[in-house]
């Protein structure tokens, strides 16, 4: 094969070319600390990293949720030891009403205590987060539970329960409507569906009439209320099985985002030690091709016969 002199400058201006551009890439990637700019460096490296970043993406999502959802089931479980302490009052308070020992004065005494535990137990069931939500409303998270008259909101009645998305596949419950806690589908004091709110109104009106059936009375508010408080200690139970669960899911969830940041981090970020070597392997490089041209230069069959 023929070699043109022109052949051999078009080799040498390529060749010092390919040594720039390699010199100027290996300068970027040592300036910026990144290798993995575009699909052109490294296909397959730069699809990994992206799918990398997109579930990066929603890791953070998830570990947003987890804390959102830990901070709103710890307040519910707290509300919820509030109104155990007060259901267990409101029982105390009827045994002792059911004391034919009791005084008038001693029975208007207890119809006062029975009325101020009423009011705290609404306000806990009635109770808000910092957002304004109610606690116990489920989906209906604007709606109050319970009026005045003790009787469930039909909007809370009809909602359903509030799930968060924390892991891929999995979802921690941050309210549930007040119906499924507080509510009694039939009630042993009224006959029907009725409120732990109503059953001690019942119980209060009981205590200051003294009706002929009292007895019965004290029996079925007796039976109402340990039926409520069950369910509030499953409640309370299921939302302690929720914080277990969220803790897991957040130190999992963690750990992945370690490895996760690794792995992109080895596929897009710089390895200096490489790239300055790469970068003195080109400037060498380009000195050699550059000292080479020059001797290419004064090759000439005329500096020869000289």
């Amino acid at each position: 094969m023929r070699v043109s002199t022109s052949m051999i400058f078009t080799q040498g201006l390529t060749n010092l070319q390919q040594q720039q551009t390699s010199m100027l890439k290996a300068q970027e990637q040592i300036a910026t600390g990144v290798k993995l700019t575009n699909p052109a460096d490294n296909p397959v490296a730069f699809q990994t990293a992206s799918n990398l970043s997109v579930y990066a993406s929603k890791q953070n999502q998830y570990s947003t949720n987890i804390d959102a959802a830990t901070g709103k089931v710890q307040v519910q479980e707290s509300t919820m030891g509030s109104i155990t302490s007060i259901l267990q009052n409101v029982r105390d308070v009827a045994i002792q009403a059911n004391n034919s020992a009791q005084s008038p004065t001693s029975l208007a005494a207890l119809t006062d205590q029975l009325g101020q535990l009423r009011q705290a137990l609404a306000g806990q069931i009635n109770a808000k987060d910092e957002q304004g939500n109610y606690l116990f409303s489920g989906t209906a998270a604007r709606q109050q539970p319970y009026d005045t008259a003790g009787t469930l909101n039909p909007n809370v009645a009809s909602a359903g329960s509030v799930n968060l998305a924390i892991a891929d596949g999995q979802s921690a419950t941050i309210n549930q409507p007040a119906g499924q806690i507080f509510q009694l589908t039939t009630s042993a004091t009224t006959g029907g569906s009725a409120s732990i709110l109503q059953v001690i109104d019942q119980l209060q009106a009981a205590i200051t009439a003294q009706p002929a059936n009292l007895q019965t009375v004290y029996q079925n508010t007796q039976q109402d209320l340990d039926a409520v408080m069950n369910q509030v200690t499953d409640t309370r139970a299921g939302m302690g099985n929720t914080l277990n669960s969220l803790s897991a899911a957040k130190d999992s969830n963690a750990a992945q985002h370690v490895v996760n940041q690794q792995t992109l981090s080895n596929l897009r970020d710089t390895d200096m030690a490489a790239a300055v070597t790469k970068l003195n392997q080109s400037y060498l490089n380009l000195q050699a091709t550059q000292q080479s041209m020059v001797k290419i230069q004064g090759l000439s069959l005329f500096n020869y016969l000289r």
